[in-house]
């Protein structure tokens, strides 16, 4: 199973319209997966997080 590591220098860099767009070509290619955003901060507990947007962007990436 391949494991692609997505990261940036900071924040508001692009890693999730990234990581939403290489998750939407797996798909397409008929591959399963699945996001992990280890930690999030600034995010409160009933906002949609950055998994949950790379979900949405993707299609059924799995969060």
């Amino acid at each position: 199973m391949p494991v692609l590591v997505i990261t940036g220098t900071g924040t508001e860099v692009g890693k999730t319209v990234v990581t939403a767009a290489v998750a939407a070509a797996a798909l397409a290619g008929g591959r399963t997966v699945a996001v992990l955003k280890a930690a999030q901060t600034g995010v409160g507990p009933d906002e949609a997080g950055d998994a949950q947007e790379v979900a949405r962007l993707a299609g059924n990436a799995t969060v």
